[in-house]
């Protein structure tokens, strides 16, 4: 394994779970303790000199590490955060919505209204 060798304000890939649980977000190197264990910003957690998370852990948990984003990681999670966004926005009209808007936006993505 190969040590992160980060420092305080780097950005990285906090990547866990598997399958429709995996979760992955950029996060910011908060601080580094005289032992080498890494906090990062979304994470109550630390994690060691390898991005391994340190937390006991059961069966049930979803285990958390850190890896250095590559440019691919960026733009994928920056892609998928802005559809979540647009899926939000229309979450949030539901209530206040036409029949005719509903039906332009079932248009828009190839369905039938």
């Amino acid at each position: 394994m190969n040590e992160l060798n980060v420092k305080v304000g780097d950005k990285v890939l906090l990547s866990g779970g598997y399958g429709i649980n995996k979760h992955e977000k950029i996060a910011t190197v908060e601080r580094i303790t005289p032992t080498g264990r890494i906090k990062v910003s979304g994470s109550t957690s630390y994690f060691n000199k390898y991005g391994d998370e340190m937390r006991k852990s059961d069966s049930w948990a979803l285990k958390y590490y850190l890896k250095i984003p590559t440019p691919e990681d960026f733009k994928r999670i920056e892609d998928r955060d802005f559809i979540r966004r647009a899926l939000r926005i229309v979450e949030k009209l539901e209530l206040s919505m036409t029949l005719e808007q509903a039906k332009k936006i079932i248009e828009a993505f190839g369905g039938e209204a």
